[in-house]
């Protein structure tokens, strides 16, 4: 077997979800729609929403800041 034979069997096909370009993507939407739920919570709750609130909020937020940092290693 060959080097580029080797390298061939090796890749995922296209399509996998391997695509950094699609992971970047989702973790730049659920990042945006993080932060819009805690700006909403935070301005219907007249800037006292309850812990439990903000803190599920900001778990997307950190879910899509992982899914960045993903595409990024993707990239790389």
């Amino acid at each position: 077997m060959t080097e580029s034979d080797k390298r061939a069997t090796q890749e995922e096909p296209p399509g996998e979800g391997n695509d950094p370009v699609t992971v970047q993507t989702y973790g730049t939407v659920i990042l945006v729609a993080g932060m819009a739920l805690c700006a909403g919570a935070l301005m219907v709750e007249d800037g006292e929403p309850s812990w439990q609130v903000l803190g599920v909020f900001m778990l997307v937020v950190l879910v899509g800041l992982v899914l960045r940092i993903e595409a990024a290693l993707l990239r790389r």
